[in-house]
Formats: structure tokens, sequence, C-alpha cells
């Protein structure tokens, strides 16, 4: 699961928040073993027409839909959401690429060696850095970047907001190695996951709390880049970014000419789409996916979707304070109806999910949230009743003088969504309760998970690998921002932050389940369904489509590589 933000037409809302960074890589055939087995080989559905450089044509140019152009475009800042990081992909440094199954291998335009060893039981790793490395400001790369990157998310300085400090807080040090473009990274005791950090880090001028915290927010600070392409034109009140070659980059030349985001809500983006006007979008739903099954010219991609996809019910809400209530509310949800609704006509079924650090597919994945809540109306109506809210007037219960009524704050334009938030209105009716349902546009989702301005939001978390139990904390520890909504008390940090201290890989996961059924007894967040993701293409896109842990977040090659097959 693995950084922050939530994926546009999976949650069928485009309400994304990527949890997790992009993973590290691999460099010791020892943590390879170690870590096999996180996730099953055959599961692995993918459709993004993979393509080596030289079946890529030179030049032309692409333009993809985009939910939001955030403001604040740090990636890794804790308000940072999925679309911040798509951004970024094109211009700042990807130490680190996945492919589909999650296996890393170290971008040698930064990167020249990776070296994992143990040193009087440490975890040590060495970082040779690619001498040509430079920012588009003309300031070297060199091993300061890891050590600022590491400062800014270790979590010892509280004035930086990061959207996790795994794995980070584990480091002891990060030293210069034998000349600055040499980095030596020292763990305390083993650290299992190493391999998933660092796949990007700060400019050396963002390196400090205030400019980490608020130099990016409306400005991409284009001078802080250091990738393939540059950023050409940055307009987030017109809605368009763009990107064209970085004259100061020592690698293999990008294959285009242009690459563009245009912002857009999901029903745009499918006329444009429709139009000629973008050359992808998303059409995982049956609404959208018939609009497009008929055209000519194009691709249907399809594969499996690294989501979860949920509903977040805000403890601090006066109403929701009480625990037993948020129980009560989610056995009078049926995610088996709400599945039904998602995935109607397209062809596709799956278990409802019961973990946020594993996929039902993975080894090791345990239904913990299924072995807590089964939809039980009945039992619902038991509790509330119990926990002092009598039936009233109009169905809707009251306690106190006060109705039990309810503000969903419903993100975009989706039809799909719309009727499950809908179905779910019903459902809480059924047991006595007011679902109010506030619309809000895409562009306001950062805004709405940021201040927590809800009682009940559906979102979704992205993994960009397949080591889930890595960034437990990240959905579990009290201080996390990912941790919307604010269920799983300071007193369970300790035992959440001792999983990434076991020394193997099953030892985690086996404690990791134990520990989020703990966390799962607050009854905060809900998981609702992964899906699949459909993607619809003009023929011939290059290294794009739906493939599980490719690149970000399953969906963009690296940047260079995208662009029109031969």
């Amino acid at each position: 699961m693995n950084r922050q933000a939530l994926r546009s037409v999976v949650l069928a809302a485009v309400a994304s928040l990527a949890l997790a960074s992009c993973s590290g890589g691999s460099g010791s055939e020892e943590s390879d073993k170690e870590n096999k087995g996180a996730m099953s080989e055959s599961e692995v559905l993918t459709a993004y027409n993979p393509q080596p450089a030289g079946n890529v044509k030179q030049g032309g140019s692409v333009t993809l839909p985009i939910t939001e152009i955030p403001d604040q475009l740090n990636d890794l800042h804790g308000d940072a959401s999925l679309y911040a990081g798509k951004i970024s992909w094109f211009y700042t440094p990807n130490l680190s690429y996945n492919d589909p199954k999650g296996n890393v291998t170290f971008n040698k335009d930064y990167l020249t060696n990776v070296e994992q060893t143990t040193v009087d039981g440490n975890t040590q790793v060495t970082y040779d850095i690619n001498p040509e490395a430079e920012w588009n400001d003309g300031t070297d790369f060199d091993w300061t970047v890891f050590r600022d990157s590491w400062k800014a998310q270790n979590g010892q300085n509280d004035d930086y907001s990061v959207g996790s400090t795994d794995g980070y807080s584990s480091i002891t040090s990060v030293e210069k190695g034998e000349n600055a473009d040499q980095a030596v990274v020292t763990f305390d005791g083993t650290y299992v996951w190493w391999e998933i950090l660092f796949p990007h880090v700060v400019h050396p001028d963002m390196a400090d709390p205030k400019p980490f915290n608020e130099a990016m927010v409306d400005d991409p600070r284009p001078e802080w880049g250091a990738g393939p392409y540059k950023i050409d034109k940055f307009d987030s009140k017109g809605g368009t970014v763009s990107f064209v070659p970085n004259p100061k980059w020592w690698g293999a030349k990008p294959k285009l000419d242009r690459f563009t985001f245009v912002q857009m809500e999901a029903s745009a983006s499918l006329n444009a789409f429709k139009n000629g006007q973008i050359d992808a979008t998303e059409v995982s739903t049956a609404e959208r996916l018939n609009q497009v099954e008929s055209m000519k010219g194009i691709d249907i991609r399809r594969g499996t979707t690294t989501a979860n996809n949920l509903l977040v019910f805000n403890s601090t809400s006066p109403a929701l304070k009480d625990v037993k209530v948020r129980e009560a509310l989610m056995e009078g949800i049926d995610r088996a109806q709400l599945a039904k609704i998602s995935f109607q006509g397209l062809d596709y079924t799956e278990p409802l999910p019961g973990s946020f650090i594993l996929f039902p597919f993975q080894d090791g994945y345990q239904d913990n949230f299924g072995n807590l809540v089964s939809f039980d109306p009945e039992a619902a109506k038991k509790a509330l009743e119990k926990a002092g809210w009598k039936a009233g007037e109009g169905g809707v219960r009251s306690k106190g003088g006060k109705k039990l009524e309810l503000n969903y704050v419903l993100i975009g334009d989706n039809p799909t969504t719309k009727a499950r938030v809908t179905a779910i209105a019903q459902m809480m009716k059924n047991i006595g309760v007011k679902l109010n349902i506030q619309n809000r546009p895409s562009a306001d989702f950062q805004k709405v998970f940021s201040e927590r301005s809800f009682d009940i939001f559906g979102m979704g978390f992205i993994s960009s690998d397949p080591y889930g139990t890595a960034y437990i904390c990240q959905m579990y520890c009290s201080d996390s921002t990912l941790n919307v909504s604010r269920s799983v008390p300071e007193s369970m940090d300790k035992e959440v932050k001792a999983v990434s201290k076991l020394p193997t890989a099953e030892k985690q996961i086996e404690v990791g389940n134990e520990v989020e059924v703990e966390a799962m007894k607050t009854f905060g967040i809900m998981p609702l369904l992964n899906g699949p993701t459909i993607i619809a293409t003009k023929k011939g896109l290059a290294n794009y489509g739906s493939a599980q842990f490719y690149g970000h977040y399953g969906t963009l090659g690296p940047a260079e590589l995208i662009g029109w097959e031969k």
C-alpha cells in the first residue's frame, strides 16, 4: 500500500490517495528470497503494451486527463495526492521502478550500483550515485539528497508534514561514503523492506521544514526537477500541465515531444476521449465501458487493481465518537450489494476485501475485517438502541434531542459512485440514520481529505508495491496523516511500530495481521472493494495502461518510455 491518495475511477470516484512511495529495489539475493511469497504470481493480470525503447517512435505527443491539479505539489508531503505524484513523475528523480509483480530495478540514470550488507547485525545499504546526475538549477545531486530525504521523513522533527515515516524511522545514520557520490545508509538492526525506501528524494533547497511544507504549494518549482522532461506550462487555474524534453537531461532522450495533463471531471474525460482530444481514459464502470467498446482504433486494457477502496468514519465527529455507533453503522452496510453496483456490466467478481495491508491474492492475507463485522441490520439497530439512539420521528433516531444525522461528502460526478452512495444512504435509513449527501467537485478532494470536513467519506489507497505490511504505520499510527478517521489511539502506536522491527517478512505478516485486527476494532475504516482497472487507449500507446504494481501506481511506465509504438 504504499503512499497516500485515491484513484479516479476505481472507487469510481476520483478521490484517491496514494498510500506509500513507489518501492525501492532489490540489491541482494538474500533479500529477494526473504520477500518471495509477497504476492501470488498466478493472479497477475496486466495490459499496458510494454515496449522497449527501440520499439517506440521518436516524437509525437500524448495528452491524458487528470482529476485535479493539487495545491500541494511536493509528492513527499503528507497532504500530497496521487495527482501530485503523477505530475512529479515526469520531471523529478525516480530512483527506482517496479515491474507489474512489484520487482524493482534501480534507475541507472541516478544510481550506478546499490549494495545491501549486514554490519554488526545492522542492515546497511550503499548507494553509488551517477556522477552525471544534477538538478535542473545546477545543484549537485550527491549523497546529501539521501541525508536530507531521511531527515525529512524519519519522524524526529514534527515540523515536517509527511505521509509516513515507515522505514525512515528505522535508519540510524546516512553518511558520505568514499566520495560525495556515495551514500551509506545504516539501519537499527535488521530492516526487511529496505528496498522500498528513497524512490524519490528532496532537492537541497527544500530540505528544511518550511520549504518542504510550503515552497511547492501552487508552484511545481521546475528548477528543483531532475528528469527526462521539464515543465513547459503550468496553469492550475486553466487545468493544464505540459512537459517537453529536458535539455539538461543526461540519460536517453525521452520519446515524446510533449506530454500534457488536462484537468477534467470523469464525464468530461470520457467525452474528450471519444472526440480524440485525449489519448486514454479510465473506463472501470459499465456505463463508461459501454460507451467506448464500439470505437475504432482503440485498445481496452484490463488489469488487476492494487487499490483499497474504503469508507472513512470520522471518529472526531460528535455523533461518531462512540466506537459502538461506528461499529453499528458498519453492520448496517451491505458491502456485497455495493460491490454488485460497482461491478455491474464488467464481467468481474472478487471476494470482499478484509485487509489494508495485503490483498486477497497475496500469500499471508487474512480477512481481518470480515471476521469482525458482518452485514446485520437487526444487530445494528439493537446496538444503536443500546448506545442511546432511540427510534424517533420520521424513522430517524435521536439522543438528547439531537437526530442521528450524518454528512457524506461525495467527490466528483461519476454515476456509479453516485449509485453506490445512494444505496448507502438507503442502508442507513433502514437502521434509523439520516445520511445527507454533499456533492463536491473533484478539485475539492484534497481540501475535504486534509480538513476532515465530513462524517463519512469514500476514498481509496493505491499500492505501488506488494509489501503492504511495511506500511502498517501509515494505516494505523495515530499521528499518520493518512489515518483520517483518527480512531486508532496513540496507545496502539508502540504495537503498530513494533511490526517493522521483526526479523523476517513472514513474521511481520503474521504479527501485522494480529495488530490490524486490534486496529480494526476501533471501527474507523471499512474496506469496500478492490476492483479492476480498465483503461481505454488509442492504439499504439506504449508503456501505459493497467499493470498492477508497474511504474507509477500501475498505469504510467518510466516517463522516457511512454510514447507511440513503431
